[in-house]
C-alpha cells in the first residue's frame, strides 16, 4: 500500500452538511459515480465486474483495498480534526497567534494526575481543568487546524460565503409560476482547498488518476450546477515522527509529569514511581470514527485482544451514528456507531515490548475497527499533540 493525499478544488459552490468537511461515503460515491458510467448499464457489481475492463471493479472490486480519509478544508495539506483531549480558555478561547490565550493537550497531566495523587489539596501546584493565564475555566477546542510547524498550528477559520438562486417552475397553461424555490450553496475562499488521505495498492495509481481527471462532483445540487471539483493526487510526503519516536516522547513525558508531582508530595507519591521500572503507556488517537463491533466486544473503546493484560485506564471519547450510501447497489448502508477520541493504554512491564511494538505499528498502519475500507477506524498511536502541555 501507498499513501496519497486527494487535493481538491471547489471550481463551483458546494451544497455539504459540513463546508469543513467531505465524508469518506461522499468521496468513494463521487468516484463511483465517474467509474459506474463507463460499465454496463443495469450490471449489479456485488456479482462481479461488468467485462474484462471494469474501471469500477479495479478499485472497489473483491479483495482491493482502496481506504480513504474525508476531505478536511484548510490552506496546507496537513489539516486534521483537534484531539478531543485538546483545551483552551473559556474567556478567550484561540491560539495566542490568534489573540487566545492559548491551546493546549490534557492528556498527560490529567492521567497522570488522577492516578497519582491522592491529597491534591497539599500540593503547591496540583492540576486544575482552568486557563494557566486568566484561571477561567477550560473548554473542548473543537475544529479544524492546519500544522505548519511542529509547534504552530492554525485555525481554519470561516473562509466561505453562502449563495441563495431564485429558481422556479413555470407551468405554460396557466403560465403562472407553479413552484418556486431558492436553493443554497457554500462558496469557498479561493485560499482553500480540501485534502483527504488515502491508500492505494500498488499499481492502481494509473487507474485512480484517469478517473479524477476530468474532476468530481460532490454534495447535493449537482442538477443545478453546484459541487464540481477539480482533483488531483500526489504522494503524501508530510513529515511525520516514526512509531519508536512518538513512544519515547510520549512516555518520557508521562515520566517527567509523575516525577514534578513526587517532588511535590514524596509523601504520597513514591519518587521513582511504576514508569521507571518498566510501565509504560500509549494511546489510540481515533480522528475519524472507529465502528464499534459488539459482536466481539461489549465496549466502544478499542479492545486490543492481541494483548493480554494491557487495559484502558482513561478515555475522552465522543460517538455518533455512521450511515451512507451505497451507490452500485442504489441501496442505503445500516446504520452504526462510531467513536472517535482518545484512548490512554497501560503496559505491565512484564509484557514482552517486542510483541506489543508489532500490534502498534500493526494499529497505527492498518486502523481499527470495521469498514477501513470506507475511512473508519484510522489511529494515530501517540500523536504529538499530546506533548503539547503549554499553551500553544
Amino acid at each position: 500500500m501507498k499513501r496519497y493525499l486527494l487535493r481538491l478544488m471547489p471550481e463551483q459552490p458546494l451544497r455539504l452538511t459540513d463546508e469543513t468537511t467531505i465524508p469518506t461515503a461522499a468521496l468513494r460515491g463521487a468516484l463511483a459515480d465517474v467509474l459506474l458510467a463507463t460499465c454496463v448499464p443495469g450490471h449489479e457489481h456485488d456479482t462481479g465486474p461488468c467485462g474484462a475492463h471494469c474501471r469500477y471493479w479495479a478499485l472497489f472490486g473483491e479483495g482491493i483495498s482502496v481506504r480513504f480519509g474525508p476531505a478536511y478544508l484548510g490552506t496546507g495539506d496537513d489539516t486534521s480534526p483537534l484531539l478531543l483531549t485538546a483545551r483552551t480558555c473559556s474567556r478567550a478561547p484561540g491560539f495566542k497567534t490568534a489573540d487566545g490565550h492559548g491551546v493546549f493537550d490534557i492528556a498527560i497531566r490529567q492521567s497522570i494526575f488522577e492516578q497519582a495523587v491522592v491529597n491534591p489539596q497539599q500540593l503547591l501546584a496540583p492540576f486544575s481543568l482552568r486557563c494557566p493565564v486568566c484561571n477561567a475555566p477550560l473548554i473542548s477546542y473543537t475544529g479544524l487546524v492546519t500544522r505548519q510547524s511542529e509547534r504552530e498550528y492554525a485555525k481554519v477559520e470561516a473562509v466561505s460565503a453562502t449563495i441563495t438562486e431564485a429558481q422556479a417552475s413555470f407551468g405554460r397553461v396557466r403560465r403562472q409560476v407553479v413552484a418556486p424555490h431558492n436553493p443554497s450553496a457554500t462558496l469557498i475562499a479561493r485560499s482553500h482547498y480540501y485534502v483527504a488521505r488515502l491508500e492505494l495498492p500498488e499499481g492502481l495509481e494509473p487507474t485512480f488518476k484517469q478517473a479524477i481527471s476530468a474532476g468530481l462532483w460532490l454534495g447535493a445540487g449537482r442538477m443545478r450546477g453546484f459541487g464540481a471539483v477539480r482533483a488531483e493526487l500526489v504522494p503524501d510526503t508530510l513529515s511525520w515522527p516514526t512509531l519508536t519516536e512518538r513512544l519515547k516522547g510520549f512516555n518520557r513525558a508521562m515520566r517527567a509529569e509523575r516525577r514534578y508531582y513526587a517532588a511535590m508530595n514524596p509523601v504520597g507519591l513514591p519518587a521513582t514511581g511504576s514508569l521507571d521500572d518498566g510501565e509504560w503507556y500509549f494511546t489510540l488517537d481515533l480522528s475519524s470514527p472507529a465502528i464499534a463491533n459488539y459482536a466481539k466486544h461489549p465496549s466502544v473503546i478499542p479492545a486490543l485482544a492481541q494483548l493480554p493484560g494491557i487495559v484502558p485506564i482513561r478515555s475522552w471519547l465522543s460517538s455518533g451514528v455512521e450511515g451512507g450510501w451505497h451507490a452500485a447497489a442504489g441501496l442505503p448502508r445500516p446504520t452504526r456507531l462510531g467513536v472517535t477520541g482518545v484512548v490512554l493504554y497501560r503496559v505491565p512491564a512484564e509484557n514482552n515490548r517486542a510483541a506489543v511494538d508489532e500490534v502498534l505499528t500493526f494499529l497505527d498502519t492498518e486502523g481499527i475497527g470495521v469498514g477501513r475500507e470506507r475511512g473508519y477506524g484510522a489511529v494515530t498511536v501517540c500523536d504529538p499533540f499530546h506533548l503539547l502541555m503549554e499553551p500553544l
